[in-house]
């Protein structure tokens, strides 16, 4: 207690004694509107195309349109018939362009396709918004509501054990040249004097205390014969900055840097949670069926870049934990305050969401809109998926990837039963199967 009192003291004398007074916390609650929606009315439509054909009629769409609304974070989510016209409105607005709603009213032409999207939404899912704007209800819109925080840890020596260097920047030419740090990636690189596989392992991890919480799945990944490269993701890894996020292209960019300086042509793409969205943006940047693609394999481990669109934010940002594995996402990884900042004020889902095309329907007459939001994946795509993960309903990602041409019986889709978010590293057998699809793919 004399410890905590001392804290407040110091605290007070300082003039720290309001959080918002915190040097740096100030910065995270600021509404700086750096995220951005599709850059094109063409992107846009290709969007809200893709995701309407993955939402039920119904009653479906009624708990699609409830857990992006609430009446506040202690209490339970809105119910459909206290959602008004125009408190959709505001929702969509910030969802595809990423704006308020009198921003985006300012143009006539937007004006029209955002009420279009409503009178579509009601027409096509067979559901009737209530007239008006409910006060009293309140849209969950990422970039625009507060943050709250917790603590940051950091860690590194093992990789070093395991014949792992640590890059620092990505390079041009033949020299190291350290890039802007806000739009540059450090890494780790290793490399087999006569690998068997000679294609390299990308692995991007997920939310939490970076690549030190994967320190078992690395050691397990040493053994593989074939390079290696683990990607660090600072602004989710439990290290606040006073620095920007890279956005997915950037993040691209910075990755093709890097395969080239190393002369790998392509590699295999490794991704965990938060770290599928970035295979997914690299997987909209280079689509498999691309001569130029820079991906041999894919590898997504509880995903969160197929349906984000349907209660991903609600479940990461604005849930009230109920049992013991959303406390631990809570208290973990959603709350401390870089990871926060990220997801509340530069997380962009729509640069990272995709609604894929299996490797044999690549010659299949395009659909509506279809653009980059729909790539080819690789011949070789691997997805596991937790039955109880606790961001996505996995039953339904798993329908759908199955609709698109996944098979369970070629391995390409794989139900990890009675696993929750991230368990499959405690288990065993789920752990080995999900290291021999890196290992083969």
């Amino acid at each position: 207690m004399s410890t905590i009192l001392a804290l407040a003291t110091y605290l007070e004398s300082q003039g720290l004694h309001d959080p918002v007074n915190i040097p740096g916390l100030r910065q995270a609650q600021t509404v700086d509107r750096v995220a951005s929606g599709p850059r094109s009315r063409q992107e846009r439509r290709e969007l809200f195309q893709r995701c309407l054909e993955t939402v039920d009629k119904g009653e479906g769409a009624k708990r699609w349109a409830e857990t992006w609304f609430d009446t506040g974070r202690t209490t339970q989510p809105a119910k459909f018939e206290q959602i008004g016209r125009s408190n959709m409105i505001e929702w969509l607005a910030w969802a595809f362009w990423a704006m308020p709603t009198e921003e985006v009213f300012t143009s006539p032409s937007n004006m029209m396709d955002l009420n279009q999207m409503v009178d579509t939404i009601e027409s096509v899912k067979g559901v009737k918004f209530a007239k008006g704007y409910n006060p009293e209800v309140e849209s969950i819109r990422l970039a625009f509501d507060p943050l709250v925080w917790v603590a940051n840890m950091l860690a590194g020596l093992v990789f070093n054990l395991l014949g792992f260097a640590r890059i620092e920047g990505t390079v041009h030419g033949k020299s190291f040249i350290k890039q802007d740090p806000d739009t540059d990636l450090s890494y780790w690189h290793r490399s087999p004097a006569n690998p068997d596989n000679k294609i390299p392992l990308v692995f991007i991890h997920g939310i939490g205390v970076g690549l030190i919480q994967y320190i078992h799945w690395v050691v397990a990944m040493a053994t593989i014969s074939r390079p290696m490269i683990l990607i660090e993701v600072p602004y989710v890894s439990n290290n606040f900055a006073k620095s920007e996020c890279m956005t997915p292209d950037e993040t691209y960019f910075a990755i093709e840097r890097i395969l080239k300086y190393h002369g790998y042509p392509k590699a295999t793409f490794m991704g965990h949670s938060l770290g599928t969205m970035l295979c997914s943006a690299i997987c909209r940047a280079s689509p498999a069926s691309s001569p130029k693609s820079i991906i041999h394999g894919l590898v997504l481990v509880d995903p969160i870049c197929f349906l984000t669109h349907h209660s991903l934010a609600r479940n990461f940002a604005y849930r009230v934990p109920s049992k013991a594995s959303e406390l631990i996402m809570e208290f973990f990884a959603a709350r401390e305050i870089g990871t926060s900042w990220y997801i509340m004020r530069r997380f962009q889902w729509n640069q990272c969401i995709m609604f894929p095309i299996h490797w044999k329907r690549r010659f299949e007459k395009p659909s509506l809109y279809q653009g980059k939001l729909s790539p080819v994946l690789p011949r070789r795509t691997r997805v596991f998926l937790s039955r109880n993960d606790n961001l996505l309903n996995m039953d339904m990602v798993a329908d759908y990837l199955k609709n698109i041409g996944l098979r369970e019986d070629k391995e390409e889709l794989t139900m990890m039963d009675d696993m929750d978010h991230a368990q499959f590293m405690l288990h065993p057998s789920w752990f080995f199967k999900v290291l021999k699809a890196a290992e083969e793919c």
